[in-house]
């Protein structure tokens, strides 16, 4: 209860009764001396005068006060689009707590209607973008407060009329929920163009490894072949042995870059099958050394005769030994063979790859593991770059791992960890 009206009337009420009980004749409004009469008069003027002070700044506090109230809800709402990952739903969902609203809802002019004013006023003409709150407005029109953005986005407010000077808040969530729009919009187009992006990427280098790498050990199996079938040339046991060597190792390397493409593929669109078992690694490392054949004959082990089993995918195991020794059997210095060693920790088997060469800073331990990545060959000859990324993504299919270390005096370690083998035999990983 206050204001400028309240107050004039006390003022004038309280000069009455000072009129009629202390101004002489009492007892009436008569007022018989001039001087009583500018008293009252200057009673009531300085009445009305501090009455009007006090209701303008009763006012401006008001306003300031909204003011306030207003610019915080503003920032929270702009900080909201900034750190919110889908902002919209939020934003409109404070708007209607805010205000007290039954639904908000978001509409955008459908693309046959834009461009035609006429069809604008039509519940045809739009489609709700996004909305919250029971029974939202599906038209401009179906609501009690429209607020317009642009030309094809408007914001619908339902449940009351909201008075004029909420309309400027209200026009500052629907500029930040049309900001918040097109921030889901560009997110989404930036994850639809993600994968187009990686498979253009990974069309491209499988197209300059096959132009190359793939050709390479067919080109020297050719070339072998032909010499033998050749009826110019005769060849002795040697030759011939060498020749069918030749053809042999060049069909190998192409057989196990092919294999590496497909298992990638199988990965990367989730269709490869793994059957785990219980599998020593006193059984699984030589086979992967013979499979590599002569240059992994000085490779040294040390596997414990008491560890665990591990449970893992026997030729996915195999694979993944071949690739990450091939890796170290490359960067390793001549006369210093890597150096595979096992141990059992938590549940776990660990086993380490070890060489000596030149290693790759902690900053591209990721990096390796990317495909068609081969950091630090000087030469065309090592393949196209699936192996450790390959070699991981097995890993991984299989409940396990694979981590790089730096190797105590330069080089690299590449660690793989497998769950170690329960009482059970085998047992089947979900693909």
């Amino acid at each position: 209860m206050g204001g400028l009206w309240p107050a004039l009337v006390a003022a004038l009420g309280g000069s009455l009764l000072l009129n009629w009980y202390f101004t002489p004749p009492y007892n009436t409004l008569t007022i018989a001396e001039a001087d009583n009469l500018l008293a009252l008069g200057v009673f009531v003027g300085v009445a009305l005068a501090v009455s009007w002070v006090v209701d303008v700044a009763a006012r401006r506090t008001r306003e300031a006060a909204r003011a306030s109230a207003d610019a915080q809800t503003l920032a929270t709402v702009a900080g909201g689009v900034l750190r919110g990952q889908r902002p919209l739903p939020a934003l409109l969902d404070r708007l209607r707590e805010t205000f007290g609203l039954r639904a908000v809802s978001v509409l955008e002019l459908t693309a046959e209607a834009e461009g035609r004013p006429g069809r604008a006023r039509e519940a045809e003409a739009w489609h709700v973008v996004a909305s919250v709150g029971e029974a939202p407005a599906t038209s401009p029109g179906a609501g009690e407060t429209a607020v317009p953005v642009d030309d094809r986005l408007t914001v619908v407010l339902a449940g009351r009329r909201l008075e004029a000077a909420d309309r400027r808040v209200v026009e500052a969530f629907a500029a930040q929920a049309a900001v918040a729009l097109r921030q889901e919009r560009l997110a989404e187009e930036a994850a639809t163009a993600r994968p187009l992006a990686e498979a253009d990427r990974m069309r491209t280098a499988l197209l300059a490894a096959v132009s190359h790498d793939l050709r390479t050990p067919l080109a020297s199996a050719k070339a072998a072949v032909s010499s033998l079938r050749s009826p110019d040339v005769e060849f002795d046991a040697d030759d011939r042995d060498e020749l069918l060597a030749t053809a042999d190792e060049s069909l190998d390397r192409l057989g196990r870059l092919v294999e590496n493409l497909l298992d990638m593929s199988r990965l990367q669109a989730g269709a490869l099958g793994v059957h785990a078992t219980a599998i020593g690694l006193e059984d699984a490392v030589p086979r992967a050394l013979d499979e590599l054949g002569p240059v992994a004959a000085d490779v040294t082990t040390d596997i414990p005769a008491d560890l665990p089993a591990a449970l893992a995918d026997p030729g996915l195991l195999e694979r993944v030994l071949v690739n990450i020794v091939a890796n170290a059997l490359r960067h390793s210095p001549a006369g210093q063979p890597p150096t595979i060693t096992a141990s059992a920790h938590a549940g776990q088997v660990e086993l380490r790859v070890i060489d000596t060469g030149p290693g790759i800073p902690a900053d591209q331990w990721e990096h390796v593991f990317l495909p068609f990545q081969r950091l630090g060959d000087r030469d065309n000859q090592t393949g196209v770059g699936l192996g450790l990324a390959l070699s991981r993504g097995l890993a991984e299919a299989m409940d396990g791992s694979i981590t790089p270390e730096t190797t105590p005096g330069g080089g690299l370690t590449m660690v793989l960890r497998l769950p170690a083998a329960a009482q059970t035999t085998s047992e089947e990983i979900p693909e």
